[in-house]
């Protein structure tokens, strides 16, 4: 049980107001999750701004690009091929009964955990410069998810931080993909001292047999 996290679900739909006198009467593991939700809301600190969105929506995918496309398997021992696909060694009984994977829980979508707090960036995001700041200005007609949302578009427009505009990329566009390119040749060799090389398999200039895949794109 996340002794933590959960409170965020909690305090996000809750007026501004409400939220912030309910602050005394709170148990020390939800004043921690408060204290952070008020920074957002409040502050321009983005450090606090990440770790909130992270424990709420998850942190953004991060792609990943390797520059490489072929990988060669070589049977330098091999003397011949498979002539023929091999067989499978035995024959699936169509008649017998087929095992059914367990019916997947559904969670309706508003109590999916960050369901509000991402609505509201969407929403912000798509309504006038000043809607952000007037938030701002009046927290205490808005819910906890709709401040915190409206501050960190606030601090991303004044420009003052290149991070709150960063944390705006990864998470509604997706973080930047990470390249790595491998120098050297384009094909990724590999050692297979099977005697048959599989009926797939072609001789290179040399005679010996190889498979060439696509690997990582």
């Amino acid at each position: 049980m996340k002794k933590l996290q959960n409170s965020f679900n909690v305090f996000l739909p809750q007026n501004y107001l409400d939220f912030r006198r309910t602050v005394p009467d709170l148990t020390s593991n939800q004043a921690v999750v408060a204290e952070l939700l008020r920074v957002c809301c409040e502050e321009d600190d983005v450090k606090a701004m990440r770790m909130a969105f992270e424990r709420i929506l998850g942190k953004p995918e991060k792609v990943i690009v390797i520059k490489h496309t072929l990988a060669r398997t070589v049977f330098p021992d091999a003397k011949t091929k498979q002539p023929t696909p091999p067989v499978l060694d035995h024959v699936e009984d169509e008649t017998a009964v087929v095992k059914r994977p367990d019916a997947q829980i559904v969670v309706d979508e508003a109590d999916a955990p960050g369901y509000l707090l991402r609505k509201e960036l969407d929403s912000i995001g798509e309504k006038g410069q000043q809607y952000a700041y007037d938030v701002g200005e009046h927290k205490n007609l808005h819910t906890v998810a709709e401040v915190f949302a409206a501050n960190v578009y606030a601090v991303a427009m004044r420009g003052g931080n290149l991070g709150a505009i960063d944390l705006l990329f990864n998470y509604l566009d997706g973080a930047v993909a990470d390249v790595i390119r491998l120098d050297g040749t384009n094909t990724i060799m590999l050692e297979n001292y099977a005697d048959v090389a599989p009926y797939e398999a072609r001789l290179d200039e040399t005679g010996v047999y190889y498979v060439e895949t696509e690997a990582v794109k």
